[in-house]
C-alpha cells in the first residue's frame, strides 16, 4: 500500500517532510533564520512568513502526493497538486539559492550550498513536468 504512494516520488516525499521539519524547527528556535544564508531570505521575507510558506506548501503538497491517483469530481487532482507544488517550490528553492549566491559574493567564495539548491530546483522543474504528463514512475 504505501509503495503507491512512493513508487517515482521519493523525491517529493523527501522534500516535502524536509520543508515541514524545517518549518517547525524554525518554529521551535526562530534563531535558525537568521544563520547562514537564510539571513538573506529575511531582507524581503519575513521569519513568519518563511515558516507559513514552508508550512503551507508542505502540507498542500502532502495532500497532493496523497492524493495522487484519486478523482476529485471527476478529475485526477493529485497530479494538479503535485505540479503547481513543485513549480511553486522551484521558485522557493531559485530564491534560497540566490540568496547562497549574495553570501558567496560577501564572503569571497562559493557557499557549498548553491549547487544543491540549484539541482533542487532543477528537480522540482522535473517532478511538475512528469506530474502532468504522466510519466510518475520514473524517477
Amino acid at each position: 500500500m504505501i509503495g503507491y504512494y512512493l513508487k517515482g516520488r521519493r523525491f517529493e516525499w523527501m522534500i516535502t517532510i524536509a520543508m515541514l521539519w524545517l518549518a517547525v524547527a524554525i518554529m521551535i528556535s526562530p534563531g535558525i533564520i537568521h544563520a547562514s544564508a537564510f539571513q538573506w531570505l529575511t531582507l524581503v521575507m519575513s521569519p513568519a512568513f518563511v515558516v507559513a510558506a514552508l508550512f503551507g506548501v508542505g502540507w498542500v503538497r502532502l495532500i497532493g502526493l496523497l492524493l495522487n491517483g484519486h478523482k476529485v469530481g471527476g478529475q485526477r487532482i493529485g497530479p494538479i497538486i503535485r505540479a503547481s507544488m513543485a513549480a511553486l517550490c522551484a521558485v522557493m528553492w531559485a530564491q534560497f539559492d540566490l540568496a547562497l549566491v549574495q553570501l558567496s559574493f560577501n564572503q569571497g567564495y562559493m557557499s557549498p550550498g548553491i549547487p544543491f539548491w540549484s539541482m533542487f530546483v532543477l528537480g522540482e522543474l522535473d517532478v511538475a513536468y512528469r506530474a502532468v504528463a504522466g510519466n510518475e514512475g520514473s524517477g
